[in-house]
């Protein structure tokens, strides 16, 4: 059995790009053969879409992209403070 999940997540951020291309490194050298992923914009959010072969690899996907998107926009934040979100 297959899973998938399509995430949306809206970043109000100048950094989006940035995000994007801090994470699609990521994508492309997964660890792991049970689950697939992808990313890109649509307007201002951010679609995740992930392919797993069980639920054990669906969540640990899930909660490590997220992660890295949390770090990258907290890291771009941090460097550049006086930019506000759009």
């Amino acid at each position: 059995m297959s899973h998938k999940v399509n995430l949306k997540v809206s970043l109000h951020t100048p950094y989006s790009e940035t995000i994007l291309k801090a994470i699609q490194p990521e994508i492309s050298s997964l660890p792991s053969r049970r689950i697939r992923a992808s990313a890109r914009f649509e307007g201002d959010e951010l679609i995740l879409e992930f392919f797993a072969e069980d639920l054990v690899a669906l969540r640990a996907g899930l909660n490590t992209f997220l992660r890295w998107v949390i770090a990258a926009d907290n890291c771009l934040r941090t460097i550049a403070p006086d930019s506000e979100a759009a």
